[in-house]
């Protein structure tokens, strides 16, 4: 089977081919330390044990000492002093107590325990003392709340000596015995891990009076938690999980494995896997969330890895059908299997196992002994289980066609003049095979084609598609058509020679390999060959031409577009539905001054709803072509396209022209017109390539589509090394743009250059912007303006919202003072929403302006940002820039970081006399200008937190407005760096953690996170609930 790994290196990919839903274990109902490490230990079996219980027995002079292990489930009878260690293991959660069944005897002494019950927790519990001495005494007590996988020690200081604990409720002593009047000091010297936890010890010092020490505590509070992952199905390869598009965890081995780190609680998480292993579907169950506890999720790869005969092609009356797991699959699982694929005689479905790699890893599935499949195109869709009881990662539908006729096509042995009905008098042409049906009745007719090279201009100028008659290429030569290989491509359609009509193509009439036209009316499948349009060139090119039909499928293929004058694709679709999947398309390429090549072009007078899954699509090269231009996919119709399924595809603009006066372009995908389409965008990846213009998306009308699901983005990148501009996503309008990872590459000119993230322009629609990574490159320009920006929008309207984004730009380096480098700019925009943003800005040789505002004139609320202001020229910093004559911003509970405390650089730079409506609760750092408004500098927090002139002179407002802020450093893991980290840490001040000012429930950890679980809210995009400093 083809391996689909090319396309996960970023992504999730669930398609209609493959889908899932796995429900994720729930920890609400647990009550006691027992139950919650018992749930945990199913999930984590990698960790819990079983674990040994050891005890240390000191100053024993007698005999026959017996000990005793949970009221006599094992006895230990002793003799002498020193460690001993009962045979019976216990799992993690398990109840340990530890008591004296019998005293020793000659001499009779009088022992006693110490430290003798409890939880297991994550280890062998060694810490349990018996002493026998009546003259020395233990020193110990009780702990709770211990859940770290790894490692809590104590020290006693004023002996050095240590003791391990992995108890997780209960009492420990150390293993040593002291004399009366011996002083102690005991305090933890490692705190545990997984999850990082912070052990508290109370009464940990003092001294030895007459009696054991018993009540020194020691308790635990979980401050971060573990992200572990169990995974289950892998047969090979490596899967790869990010988390909060930064960390990785590889996996090659099925069981339980964590992240190295520890998210702090109350912060969230987002996993996304990276890759999968070779021909593996695998699935999270939980993807996102706020981290409140260890968060234990199932990354089931259970996948069918082969399929014989491939998935999408042919499969014979009486033909087995082979399907290897990734695993042992139960046989009685896949018999409520469903779908239309029947038998003659009806009787039921066969399912048996074989052994492939290893023992009932491989399915077979056939009519039964005295049956055959009934003829026609067949679905079967899978349900099985592994062995372990977990179902299929993803639901499989199986496609085949169970064909009621057929003709043969072979290159050597093949003749015209043969009847094509068997294998040894095979046609010669495809066409003529097609054209020896003359039509097929039934809709469910085959033409099977050897490997070899097929002229479909030798037979009337090209291919002509008939309804129900379907196309498999590449069975082996001489394998007499019982060897189908459809993902070598052997069979090639190859145009030799450029008819003479194809002169006169043009964009509403293609010169094609392939034609399918309004008489397609029943499914006509074409598997398994490598089309490839003609090198001599024609005005219009495509392999493969699509005009008014709904019902061809193209599964399995390589295609390229060949030479066009003007225009070339790999599929060009005129009021068509594009069914395409696990193709690798190319546009082939053009030639004339501007021209353009696609991998598929679309267009419709009426709503289309493609189905395009797991394919590789590119634009064409026209890399030495001036202006020209190369587009993945383009769609021009003048109605629209539901794009809900255009899923799993790796699709590409090519590298173009950047010479100097070319305006070429390189764009991934473009829906240049079309106002009904609508849908959810997710699951692929759009990368467009270096050119005078390179663009990842570009949306040209006012749509309903949504880029990326609440769950689930894409990965989009602009190219590394543009001229003119790298924009990732280009909107002319509003749109829903969710979760997706956006980065774009330099753009270096000797006129105007820029790096763009989301370009929004001013025609309408409502802008919701939210959970995306920004990651910006570069802009250079020699002579001009350069600008890097996160995201420009202009007129959004006061319905849009931007937040919980992370930004990190590049560097903008111009000639003229208006170069720029900012997260956000938002030009006469409306009383929207800007929150929860993680801004780390970059570098500009003039203005660095994390946030930028201008012509605004409404109440647009900045709330909950944590902004940098990058590091611009002397004067030119600023966290947020107010354009002169903009007003009534609302500004509240934002943390803004000055780079550079120097001249005219302010926090916040409010460049006219235009009031705002609020500047409260605010966290001003490393800013000697708090505010500059109207060349006013207001560098004083006076009373109430306002900020004022010099000696608070002038005030900036009035308290309810403009109070409440703060002049701090906020401490977070990294203000500045390469990489800042805007997490607060338990020595950031509890002024700007357990703020008052409630004003939304949601936070840069997610949904419903404000306030926190102390009911204050933090100040800035993250919301933390843990230590601060008062």
């Amino acid at each position: 089977m083809k391996s689909f790994s090319f396309i996960r290196n970023a992504i999730l990919i669930p398609t209609l081919l493959f889908q899932a839903c796995i429900p994720s274990l729930s920890k609400g109902f647990l009550q006691s330390v027992s139950d919650v490490l018992q749930l945990r230990s199913l999930v984590n079996p990698g960790s819990t044990g079983p674990h040994n219980v050891s005890f240390t027995v000191s100053g024993l002079l007698g005999s026959n000492l017996i000990i005793n292990l949970n009221s006599g489930v094992e006895t230990k009878t002793i003799n002498a002093n020193g460690s001993y260690q009962f045979t019976t293991n216990l799992t993690t959660g398990s109840n340990f107590d530890v008591t004296i069944n019998t005293q020793p005897t000659l001499p009779i002494q009088t022992c006693s325990v110490s430290g003798g019950t409890g939880v297991v927790g994550y280890g062998d519990v060694t810490s349990i003392i018996v002493n026998c001495d009546p003259l020395r005494y233990t020193i110990g007590g009780t702990i709770t709340g211990l859940d770290g996988v790894t490692g809590l020690i104590l020290t006693n200081s004023v002996d050095g000596s240590t003791l391990n604990v992995a108890v997780a409720s209960g009492t420990f002593a150390f293993t040593q015995t002291y004399l009366d009047g011996t002083t102690y000091n005991v305090s933890v010297t490692t705190q545990p891990n997984h999850p990082v936890q912070n052990c508290i010890t109370t009464n940990g010092a003092g001294t030895i009076s007459g009696a054991n020490i018993t009540n020194i505590t020691i308790a635990c509070t979980s401050i971060a938690f573990p992200i572990e992952v169990a995974a289950v199905g892998i047969a090979s390869g490596i899967l790869t999980i990010r988390n909060n598009n930064s960390e990785l965890l590889t996996i090659s081995t099925n069981g339980l494995h964590r992240f190295p780190t520890n998210i702090i609680t109350n912060n969230s998480y987002s996993l996304q896997i990276v890759t999968t292993p070779p021909n593996h579907q695998c699935v999270l169950s939980s993807t996102s969330g706020t981290v409140t506890g260890t968060i234990s999720v199932l990354a089931n790869c259970f996948s069918v890895l082969s399929m014989n005969p491939a998935n999408g092609g042919i499969l014979q009356s009486t033909e087995s059908l082979r399907l290897q797991f990734s695993d042992a699959v139960t046989v009685g699982s896949c018999t409520g299997s469903t779908g239309t694929l029947n038998t003659t005689l009806s009787m039921p479905i066969q399912f048996t196992l074989a052994t492939t790699s290893f023992a009932n890893d491989t399915l077979i599935v056939s009519p039964a002994a005295t049956d055959s499949w009934a003829s026609g195109h067949k679905t079967l869709t899978l349900n099985c289980n592994s062995v372990g009881g977990y179902p299929l990662s993803s639901t499989v539908n199986l496609l085949y066609l169970i064909p009621s006729n057929i003709r043969y096509v072979a290159d050597a042995t093949g003749n015209d003049a043969n009847d094509g009905l068997t294998p040894t008098t095979p046609k010669r042409n495809i066409q003529a095979a097609i054209n020896d049906f003359g039509a097929c009745v039934t809709f469910d007719c085959a033409v099977l084609v050897e490997s070899g090279s097929y002229d479909p201009t030798t037979v009337g100028g090209s291919i002509q598609l008939v309804s129900g008659i379907s196309l498999y290429g590449s069975y082996t030569a001489g394998s007499n058509y019982t060897t189908w290989n459809p993902n070598a491509h052997t069979s090639v359609i190859f145009m030799d020679t450029t008819p003479a009509g194809c002169a006169v193509s043009t964009a509403t009439s293609p010169c094609a390999n392939i034609i399918g036209g309004a008489s397609v009316t029943n499914n006509v499948t074409i598997s398994g060959f490598r089309i490839a349009a003609g090198t001599i060139s024609a005005p219009y090119m495509a392999a493969v031409f699509l005009d008014s039909t709904l019902y061809v499928r193209l599964i399995n293929n390589e295609i390229n577009g060949g030479v066009g004058v003007n225009y070339s694709a790999g599929v060009y679709a005129i009021n068509s539905n594009p069914y395409l999947i696990m193709n690798n398309i190319d546009g082939g390429s053009c030639t004339a001054f501007g021209c353009t090549s696609s991998g598929l072009y679309i267009s419709s007078t009426f709503l289309l709803t493609p189905i395009i899954l797991v394919n590789t699509i590119s634009g064409g090269d026209a890399s030495v072509v001036t202006n020209a231009k190369s587009k993945g996919i383009v769609y021009a119709g003048s109605t629209g396209m539901d794009v809900s399924n255009i899923r799993g595809n790796d699709i590409r603009g090519k590298l173009m022209d950047t010479s100097v006066g070319s305006t070429s372009e390189s764009t991934a995908l473009e829906i240049n017109s079309g106002i009904s389409s609508s849908g959810i965008l997710s699951g692929n990846i759009f990368t467009s390539g270096p050119a005078y213009q390179s663009i990842g998306i570009r949306i040209l009308s006012a749509t309903s589509i949504q880029i990326g699901s609440p769950t689930q983005g894409n990965l989009i990148t602009a190219g590394t090394s543009s001229v003119y501009a790298s924009f990732g996503i280009y909107s002319s309008a509003g749109h829903t743009i969710r979760r997706n990872v956006i980065e774009t590459g330099s753009a270096t000119n000797s006129l105007a250059a820029s790096s763009t993230g989301l370009f929004i322009g001013s025609g309408g629609g409502t802008s919701t912007v939210e959970n995306n990574s920004f990651i910006i490159g570069n802009a250079t320009s020699t002579t001009a303006t350069a600008s890097v920006i996160g995201i420009t929008g202009s007129a959004l309207n006061a319905a849009s919202t931007i937040n919980g984004n992370y930004f990190r730009l590049g560097t903008a380096s111009g000639s003229s003072t208006a170069t720029l480098v900012s997260g956000i700019q938002l030009s006469s925009a409306n009383a929207m929403l800007v929150s929860n943003n993680w801004i780390q800005n970059g570098t500009s040789s003039a203005r660095a302006r994390g946030i930028e505002l201008s012509g605004v004139f409404s109440p647009i609320r900045i709330y909950h940002n944590t902004v940098s202001s990058g590091t611009g020229s002397t004067g030119n910093e600023a966290s947020l820039f107010i354009a002169a004559l903009s007003t009534s911003a609302d500004i509240q509970n934002n943390v803004f970081l000055l780079n550079n405390d120097s001249a005219t650089n302010a926090c916040i730079y409010n460049g006219g006399a235009g009031l705002q409506t609020a500047i409260k609760f605010n966290v001003f750092h490393q800013c000697s200008s708090l505010v500059i408004q109207n060349a006013q500098t207001y560098d004083t927090l006076c009373a109430g937190g306002i900020p004022g002139t010099f000696l608070c002179a002038t005030p900036l407002g009035t308290a309810a407005n403009f109070g409440d802020n703060l002049k701090l450093d906020p401490k977070f893991v990294s203000n500045f760096g390469v990489i800042s980290v805007y997490t607060p840490t338990t020595d950031t001040s509890c002024l700007i953690t357990k703020s008052t000012n409630s004003i939304i429930t949601n936070s840069y950890n997610g949904s419903g996170t404000r306030p926190g679980s102390d009911g204050a809210v933090s100040l800035g995009a993250v919301e933390y609930d843990q230590a601060c400093t008062p």
